[in-house]
């Protein structure tokens, strides 16, 4: 794929997508990537649920990516779905591993947020992330099942810590699909700010999807109510997905600097 970054850099990333929102409760920007490797065409609708704002650059909403705020709870059907074509295929027919990760703002227990893939027919979807529909059908979940399905299926009841009324949290999500024997597990864990910061997860959890046989080229995200994400990434290897290509930082660039003059001084001498 001609939009791949060169060996050495991330050679094995398949699709990113960053919101790169400025503002927020506090900013979700804190990384940088590549721009849309892997992707072509913009994010549609799937079907009913709520509209969403999507925020592709620095704008002036609330957050990266926002349901209008249903009247109803934060219940599963109330989410939002959107999508976007991939320029690579995942291939789920013969065994293999694959990561995923994305940043996520979290309320604690009013959080419904997944992302995952969409299959080549169109049918069915791989997810990963937090479900909520009501205080018995939240936390950790992943599945795969029919397009649009249930956004708290295989919940186990843990959630996220975080606090809707400015004591909102942020987490770096990390999900990695194994298929083995034809067997596909995912294991999602989510780290404090992100996986470089804080390399211990928080909390995970590994959900058995039985066997599966499928292609994916679609990149998919789910959201309700208050959640914000950002930063989405699909690879072949850990690194791909919590090792982002850096911009240079204020006191890089600073050093650098102060090396330019000390070397133009010595040279004057």
């Amino acid at each position: 794929m001609s939009a791949l970054l060169p060996v050495g850099a991330q050679a094995q990333l398949i699709a990113y997508e960053g919101f790169t929102q400025g503002t927020g409760n506090p900013p979700l920007a804190g990384y940088s990537g590549p721009s849309e490797i892997g992707l072509s065409g913009t994010w549609t609708q799937l079907g009913g649920g709520q509209a969403m704002t999507i925020v592709d650059g620095s704008g002036g909403q609330w957050g990266t990516i926002q349901p209008n705020w249903p009247a109803a709870e934060h219940t599963a059907w109330n989410q939002s779905q959107y999508t976007i074509p991939m320029t690579s295929t995942i291939n789920f027919n013969t065994d293999g591993t694959y990561y995923m990760s994305y940043i996520i703002q979290s309320d604690q227990a009013d959080n419904g947020s997944e992302v995952g893939l969409i299959n080549s027919a169109d049918t069915e979807e791989l997810m990963a992330g937090d479900g909520y529909s009501g205080s018995a059908n939240k936390g950790i979940t992943a599945f795969y099942a029919s397009v649009g399905g249930s956004v708290q299926q295989n919940g186990n009841g843990t959630f996220l810590a975080g606090n809707w009324s400015g004591q909102m949290r942020q987490y770096q999500a990390v999900a990695e699909f194994n298929r083995s024997g034809g067997d596909l597990s995912v294991t999602l864990s989510y780290y404090l700010g992100s996986y470089n910061l804080n390399p211990v997860a928080v909390t995970t959890r590994t959900v058995d999807l039985g066997l599966v046989s499928d292609t994916f080229n679609t990149l998919t995200l789910a959201s309700d109510g208050w959640v914000d994400m950002d930063e989405i990434y699909v690879g072949d290897t850990l690194a791909d997905v919590v090792t982002p290509v850096p911009e240079p930082s204020i006191a890089a660039l600073g050093s650098l600097g102060i090396l330019l003059m000390l070397k133009r001084k010595s040279f004057v001498r």
